[in-house]
Parts: C-alpha cells; sequence; structure tokens
C-alpha cells in the first residue's frame, strides 16, 4: 500500500519517504546490528519474538516498497480513474482493482522474504533467549564442542527445508500464472 501510495500521487515529501527507503537498502544490517541491538537492550524489550517482528518488518519494507513501486508504475493510471469515476474509494481501487494486478510482484516478494526469513542465522542469535530459537539456531546444537553428530544434524536440515522448498513450488506456480495472465490482457 505504501508503494501505491508513492506512485499513484507523487508529491516532493512522498518522494522523500521513498528516496530514504532506498536508502536504507544500501546499508548493511551488519554495520547497525550492534547500535540497534544495545539500544533495544537498553530499553528492556530486546529477546523475544516480537522484537525480532519488528527487525524483520523494518529492514524487509524498503525492498518491498522499492519493487512493488517499479511494479504499479507500469499499471496503468486509467484503471484507477475508472475505478473513481464508479464511485469507489482509493482504498477500493487499491484492494479490487489494482492489488489483482499484482500477483506475480506478491508472490515475489512472499518467495523473497520467507527464504530470507527462513533462513537468517545472524539476526535471531541476537535478538532470542536460548528457549526461543528459529530453526536454523536449533541446527545448530546438533554441534557442540567436543561433538558432532552429523546424521542427526543432516536429518534435521533436510527436514527443516522441506517446508520451504514446498512454498516455493506453491509461490512458483503463481508466478508463472502471473505473468501469463498478464501477458494475455
Amino acid at each position: 500500500m505504501l508503494a501505491y501510495y508513492i506512485e499513484r500521487d507523487p508529491n516532493r515529501w512522498k518522494s522523500a519517504i521513498f528516496y530514504v527507503l532506498v536508502a536504507s537498502m544500501i546499508i548493511p544490517f551488519q554495520a547497525v546490528m550492534i547500535p540497534f541491538v544495545s539500544l533495544f537492550g537498553k530499553l528492556g524489550v530486546l529477546n523475544g519474538k516480537l522484537p525480532l517482528m519488528y527487525f524483520y518488518l523494518g529492514f524487509g519494507v524498503a525492498l518491498s516498497t522499492f519493487m512493488y513501486r517499479s511494479f504499479i508504475a507500469k499499471i496503468p493510471k486509467s484503471l484507477d480513474e475508472s475505478g473513481a469515476i464508479e464511485g469507489a474509494s482509493k482504498f477500493t481501487v487499491f484492494w479490487k482493482i489494482i492489488f489483482p494486478q499484482l500477483k506475480p510482484i506478491t508472490a515475489t516478494m512472499l518467495v523473497l522474504n520467507a527464504l530470507w526469513l527462513w533462513n537468517d542465522y545472524l539476526l535471531p542469535s541476537l535478538v532470542l533467549h536460548q528457549d526461543d530459537r528459529t530453526l536454523p539456531l536449533m541446527t545448530y546444537s546438533f554441534f557442540g564442542k567436543y561433538t558432532s553428530d552429523y546424521g542427526l544434524a543432516m536429518a534435521g536440515l533436510v527436514l527443516s527445508i522441506i517446508p520451504i522448498i514446498l512454498f516455493y513450488l506453491v509461490m512458483q506456480r503463481q508466478i508463472v500464472s502471473g505473468i501469463t495472465d498478464g501477458a494475455v490482457k
């Protein structure tokens, strides 16, 4: 929705917001992880699933907005105008007319974000307690200081990648069908 808001009714403030989001993609997470973790630790809101979701949302919104804005720019504004002529609000125009056109980019962003979140090791290792761990953190528990159980580790890795592979295969069909639907129209 942010990309639609920025693209369809541009002004200098919206452009500034967009350029700040694009600039934030340039800064690597490793450059800001220590200040973020120390700040959130001092505030006492670290060590839980909620701060992890907050970090993921903050780091993911820039790329998603960038990709959606590029895709929305290719959708004719006449669709918005025809919806407005029929009496639809901007919110209704977005959800009923524009968002169905965004099926390929939505599937693409779901796959990209799911792969990134599923495989992330660094951020959860900084934010989560020992009790709350993600699958990549749990697979690390198969390796100790003096022992390594490679059989269990490989079984755990195979079981942990099955859901994301199935998700990718389902979403791949959505991406291809969305692209072919757009080519026919």
